[in-house]
């Protein structure tokens, strides 16, 4: 390992250490048992022997966030004197020092204002960036300085950055339901109150059970990207131990959760709940950084372009007319993957917001679901029109050659002259000017 590779490691882990501590001071009632900001007592860094153990709590929490405050400022000077040729680790680290010094900040201004909902949700949120910001550090770190060419497919990418994107907003979600004082609105679990959907009346009880919704969708989510990268990616372990673990710590972290209403919030619960939360985040964050640069880093293999328009052209459509016929659920896939369903994902996550802007709250729980629905399949449409309009320059390029009309997975009936100069697709040879 290079310095900045052990710097960068050992400043990811304070930082996990760091938020657990934090969560202590915060199931404990700990957040202002330091009364003054950098020191603990007017006059006094140190706590007597004396003091109560969340005064200690406290100050534990304030002395390892300056660790981690010289740690990351000792990988930004390794930074400027053994990477300074390499900006996708210099600016993220220096970006490092900025976000501590705001954090930093923001805990003060916790203290201050007595830990309301507002800060404590802030001061959150700008931990979890920062632990992702490290890892994006440490795991750059391992690839090589200089990447050419466009790799391969980024589809894996998207997908793991989707997952990381909902975990984050499930942190905020479950800091929000903290803040306002509401994990225990439903003495129950998994329902609430004995049922999945009770009335959403006040914030506190509509705080809750959004955490609870986004509690699912997202644990579906993390799952299926593990079996994904199981399926998909065994030829990179790192990516495959990523995803599995998050895919792992998601259902026992949503125990634990049960466990803060089962046990009336102890302050066990509380810490291994967020902490596990934060370790699933930074698996995610991870899991994004190591898969974009993998695939960057991996070579594809594409033959023929150097040949007569046609040629390779053919060439791909004769073999896919060798291969042996497509088993339904193959079929079934292509004719999904004709919708485009990432671009519908996208959709879906800004539709949502919009309509809760509009309604100034929640709106009807139908009203959502049709025009999800609807809105789904109009786009699904629009997508499979495109890919058939495109067919033919889609075989092109190495990222939209891939798709199922121009890979001719969704159709095992094209055999296309290579001598002609045609259009190869599913519904056979056009001619081409």
């Amino acid at each position: 390992m290079t310095r900045l590779q052990k710097v960068a490691a050992a400043t990811v882990v304070t930082t996990f250490l760091l938020v657990v501590i934090g969560v202590i001071v915060r199931s404990t009632d700990s957040g202002v048992a330091c009364p003054t900001w950098p020191g603990c007592f007017p006059g006094q860094f140190l706590p007597g022997l004396d003091a109560a153990p969340n005064v200690w709590f406290d100050w534990l929490h304030r002395t390892t966030a300056v660790i981690v405050g010289l740690l990351v400022l000792a990988m930004a000077g390794l930074a400027l004197l053994d990477h300074r040729d390499r900006p996708s680790i210099l600016w993220p680290s220096l970006a490092a020092v900025g976000l501590v010094g705001f954090q930093a900040w923001l805990g003060r201004e916790t203290v201050r204002l007595g830990n309301t909902g507002e800060s404590v949700t802030a001061h959150l949120a700008t931990a979890m960036a920062l632990v992702a910001l490290l890892v994006f550090v440490l795991a750059r770190s391992w690839f090589p300085a200089r990447i050419g060419g466009r790799g391969s497919s980024q589809r894996f990418t998207l997908l793991a950055t989707f997952a990381a994107a909902t975990t984050f907003a499930l942190l905020l979600f479950g800091s929000h339901v903290t803040a306002l004082n509401a994990a225990l609105v439903f003495p129950d679990w998994p329902l609430m109150n004995g049922s999945v959907a009770p009335p959403l009346a006040g914030d506190m009880v509509t705080a809750h059970v959004l955490h609870r919704w986004v509690a699912v969708i997202v644990g579906l989510i993390v799952v299926a990207i593990a079996v994904v990268a199981w399926r998909t990616q065994r030829d990179h372990p790192p990516i495959v131990r990523l995803a599995v673990l998050a895919g792992v710590l998601f259902p026992i972290q949503a125990a634990v959760g049960g466990a803060q209403v089962l046990t009336r919030l102890a302050p066990w619960t509380q810490t291994l709940h967020l902490a596990l939360g934060a370790f699933i985040w930074g698996a995610l964050a991870g899991l994004v950084v190591v898969s974009y640069y993998t695939a960057r880093t991996t070579a594809i293999a594409v033959y023929g372009d150097a040949e007569p328009g046609g040629d390779s052209r053919a060439r791909r459509a004769n073999e896919a007319a060798d291969r042996k016929p497509a088993t339904a659920g193959e079929t079934i896939r292509a004719y999904v993957a004709l919708t485009k369903p990432r671009i519908i994902e996208l959709l879906l996550v800004t539709t949502v917001p919009a309509m809760v802007l509009a309604q100034r709250g929640i709106p009807r729980l139908d009203l959502v679901w049709w025009t999800l629905l609807g809105g789904s399949l109009a786009a699904g449409s629009a997508n499979a029109i495109n890919c058939y309009l495109d067919r033919d320059i889609d075989e092109l390029m190495a990222r939209t050659r891939r798709r199922p009309l121009p890979a001719h997975e969704s159709s095992q009936k094209t055999r296309c002259c290579s001598a002609s100069r045609s259009a190869c697709s599913p519904l056979g040879c056009s001619s081409r000017s």
